[in-house]
């Protein structure tokens, strides 16, 4: 019976732990600043580029140290941006064309080998978001339109490891490997409780 449970423990590590997800807690970021239009400003092109490593403080608070501002967050697999100090016209122009644009790149998952960015999966009740993506970095443009503090941007990034542990659909008829590891602890239990009952019988 010790073997058996030993057995059921080892295939439950070994399948709930191979489907973890990755995540970017711990890497060394950078993000960039730029402006679609206009001249550099020092609040924005002037921070060069500002490393940050990633945890559970936010990366990048109160990006700009002035009214007009935000916060970005980077969490172990997504981006927070939240909008501090609203209402306000934009942060340098009020032209609707213009757009403040974030770069946040060197983005390497840790404890994953040769995991890359697939998708961006986007939240916001923002209107004239643009993003995009390369393999490790993260490109984000703001419409230089009215901001108040209210409005969110959520980034949730989909890698090359989370598509990996797609599984089959149901209609397949081939059950996951979670579903074999239940079934397997519960007739481990019902196999043990007829021994006892068994030996109690004797």
């Amino acid at each position: 019976m010790k073997k058996l449970i030993s057995l059921v423990l080892t295939l439950g590590l070994y399948f709930f732990g191979a489907h973890t997800s990755a995540s970017l807690i711990g890497d060394e970021i950078f993000l960039s600043c730029m402006q679609a239009g206009g001249s550099d400003h020092p609040l924005c092109e002037g921070n060069s580029d500002i490393p940050a490593i990633v945890g559970e403080d936010i990366e990048y608070p109160d990006y700009f140290n002035f009214k007009n501002s935000l916060s970005i967050d980077i969490n172990a697999d997504s981006i927070w941006l939240a909008f501090d100090g609203g209402p306000y016209c934009g942060w340098f122009t009020c032209d609707d064309g213009d757009f403040l644009e974030f770069w946040l790149y060197d983005l390497d998952w840790l404890d994953i080998i040769d995991n890359k960015l697939v998708s961006l999966d986007i939240t916001t009740n923002m209107t004239g978001v643009k993003t995009g993506f390369t393999d490790h970095s993260v490109h984000i443009a703001l419409p230089e339109t009215r901001v108040t503090s209210d409005m969110f941007l959520h980034i949730g990034l989909v890698t090359s490891n989370d598509t990996g542990q797609l599984r089959r659909n149901d209609d397949t008829g081939v059950p996951e490997p979670g579903s074999l590891v239940l079934l397997t602890l519960a007739l481990a239990g019902l196999l043990y409780y007829r021994r006892r009952k068994v030996h109690s019988l004797l």
